[in-house]
């Protein structure tokens, strides 16, 4: 990704962004179609990676709308990273030919998932509404005139009781730690998957 300096985070990210759908568009179609050996699959979830990352970097220039863009990348790379997990536990347990024979059908299950997800994903029009997406920039603007006093409450209706107020948002769960113990846990879900 190439940024032009003389250029705003903006104009930059107008310009490269859509750039970048197309690239990641292309990796996938090619990663996802027949039968690809695992540094490929590899490849392309740390592309996933990278992709989601450098979108998330311009969350501010998008807003919230952004979310549910990065929530597909993060599904996509979830259903990946299940795959390399299989695929690495494959490599390790190669002389126990009972549990490899588990362990394949639970690969082969979670690359249906993935090849269903990428379907999902890469469905008709999609890259145009990514592309379109991300060179229109939806800016969140602020305001540039100050504030002239207290912000006008709307009138309320005397005949409806006042509403409550809400609780305060919970905050959200800390993602599980990812350690050595990940692969051990994979392999356990993969052989109760297989079953």
């Amino acid at each position: 990704m190439k940024l032009k300096p003389a250029l705003s985070a903006g104009e930059n990210a107008r310009i490269v962004l859509p750039k970048m759908a197309r690239k990641y568009f292309q990796a996938g179609r090619k990663a996802i179609e027949g039968k690809r050996p695992p540094e490929e699959l590899h490849a392309f979830r740390l592309e996933t990676k990278r992709f989601r990352y450098t979108l998330e970097l311009f969350r501010p220039l998008y807003g919230a709308n952004l979310e549910r863009y990065l929530k597909a990348l993060r599904e996509l790379q979830k259903t990946l990273g299940e795959v390399s997990d299989c695929q690495a536990i494959q490599s390790v347990l190669a002389a126990d030919g009972d549990l490899l024979k588990q362990i394949d059908r639970a690969l082969n299950t979670k690359i249906k998932e993935l090849r269903q997800g990428w379907r999902a994903f890469d469905s008709p029009g999609q890259l145009k509404r990514w592309r379109t997406y991300l060179a229109a920039g939806h800016p969140t603007r602020r305001s540039t005139q100050p504030a002239t006093g207290p912000a006008k409450q709307p009138p309320t209706d005397p005949a409806k009781p006042a509403a409550k107020a809400k609780p305060p948002a919970k905050p959200p769960a800390k993602p599980p730690a990812k350690g050595p113990g990940r692969a051990a846990s994979a392999a356990k879900s993969a052989v109760q998957a297989a079953s």
